[in-house]
């Protein structure tokens, strides 16, 4: 793609996976230009190791992005004779952003409504159960409700609209309705979540969702789906008003095959119930204990942590040039040995071989204490090699004191060596490869 075609990349904050999409688009011949929401320390520091590679980088005046920064940019780029082919990103309150770009655009994405009725919770479930697809009741939260709960602790609450697990608790973890609206307001007073969390708070009550958890990941292309890989949650964890997802496994070692199969056919006619006829998506579900499914979130994005570099191990499929790609109504992704985010397994020495041909993976993340000032940074390596780290902090960092998961760092392993059950003992012990030490 010669000339002036260009895509458009909306980042928060001036992160947001911007280095690998820049990556992709320059492996397609694709000029990236990137409109972020301004850093709350009003630096680009965080932009070093990408900015020479774009056409341009346009700063917001706020700390989120707004329609009206997107129609300014989108003006400027035209007027300058840029043709931009697309717009994507991977923050998930920019979705429909990103929809509402690319129908300026012109590009193949989803309709604003339906990117709108996928990240509210509650429209989705009541979709849902119009077609028959769910046996989980939800409702508005309010007081009244809560008060007559028989068994708190068989209902969950959560944002209509949010992420990072931010708010989402069982319900007889929560002290009262008023918890409630003092979370909703220390999270739209949070500058890292700058946009995400605005208006009158507004969250739903639902069924509690008993089973195994697990992600699918699904491109979408002319209404066809396809689930390059399912991803186990291993260790799930509670934390104040958050839910922490601290691993994953792919593909699933408690569940079998004809169980990962019938998750696969559930999520396409949920995808199908929803309208969706396009684009990558990260679905989260459970495997009940009664042996269904049932859809706990439908994300219109990419999943966040190792999902992508995961997937790139296990499957060869590289989610972000499969969206890019998508939007650029292309039949298929670039191969594995062209891939910008491949990891050289062989020149790292590591034996994937496999018996049956799977590659497996696991990836940790790793969580600081709010309020907390970095003392240390250890690590102890597993039995296993890291094929891939990073770490967001520094020693002398202070940890900002918020109610939301704080992400310090996180670790892919290739664990195909390991066979297809998952040691209990290699969990435990990947626990302790990175640890922070605080000061008193």
């Amino acid at each position: 793609m010669a000339g002036n075609s260009g895509f458009l990349v909306l980042s928060h904050q001036l992160r947001t996976m911007v280095a690998p999409l820049v990556a992709a688009l320059r492996q397609r011949g694709i000029t990236p230009y990137v409109l972020s929401s301004r850093p709350a320390d009003a630096g680009t520091g965080e932009a070093a190791d990408w900015q020479a590679d774009v056409g341009a980088l346009h700063l917001g005046d706020g700390h989120g992005l707004r329609e009206a920064d997107v129609d300014e940019t989108l003006a400027r780029l035209a007027a300058e004779g840029v043709h931009l082919l697309g717009a994507i990103s991977v923050w998930d309150a920019y979705r429909e952003l990103m929809a509402y770009a690319n129908r300026s655009i012109g590009a193949g994405d989803l309709a604003v409504g339906t990117v709108r009725q996928l990240r509210d919770k509650l429209a989705m479930r009541e979709r849902l159960r119009e077609h028959g697809l769910t046996r989980v009741g939800a409702w508005p939260f309010d007081p009244e409700r809560y008060a007559t709960l028989a068994d708190p602790s068989r209902y969950f609450v959560k944002p209509r609209t949010g992420f990072a697990s931010l708010g989402a608790v069982r319900a007889d973890r929560l002290g009262g309705a008023a918890e409630l609206t003092e979370l909703w307001e220390r999270a739209a007073r949070d500058v890292a979540y700058a946009g995400a969390f605005e208006g009158a708070p507004s969250f739903l009550l639902e069924e509690f969702i008993d089973g195994v958890e697990c992600s699918f990941e699904v491109s979408v292309q002319r209404g066809s789906a396809t689930v390059h890989a399912v991803h186990e949650k291993v260790d799930l964890r509670e934390s104040g008003r958050t839910v922490l997802e601290n691993a994953c496994v792919c593909p699933p070692t408690s569940l079998g095959a004809a169980a990962v199969q019938r998750g696969i056919d559930h999520v396409t006619l949920a995808l199908k119930a929803l309208d969706v006829d396009t684009g990558v998506h990260h679905v989260e579900a459970r495997h009940t204990p009664d042996g269904t499914w049932e859809i706990v979130e439908i994300n219109p994005r990419i999943g966040g942590a190792y999902i992508v570099p995961s997937t790139l191990v296990h499957s060869g499929v590289d989610l972000l040039g499969r969206w890019i790609d998508l939007l650029l109504d292309q039949p298929d992704t670039a191969p594995l040995d062209e891939s910008p985010r491949a990891i050289d397994t062989a020149a790292a020495g590591i034996d994937t071989a496999a018996a049956d041909g799977v590659r497996r993976t696991f990836f940790r993340v790793f969580f600081g204490d709010p309020g907390q000032r970095i003392a240390r940074i250890t690590r102890r390596p597993a039995r296993v090699e890291v094929l891939e780290e990073k770490v967001f902090v520094h020693d002398g960092d202070t940890l900002p004191d918020v109610d939301r998961e704080i992400f310090v760092g996180q670790a892919l392993w290739d664990i195909t060596a390991l066979g297809p059950d998952l040691p209990a003992d290699f969990v435990v012990e990947t626990e302790s490869y990175l640890e922070i030490g605080y000061r008193p």
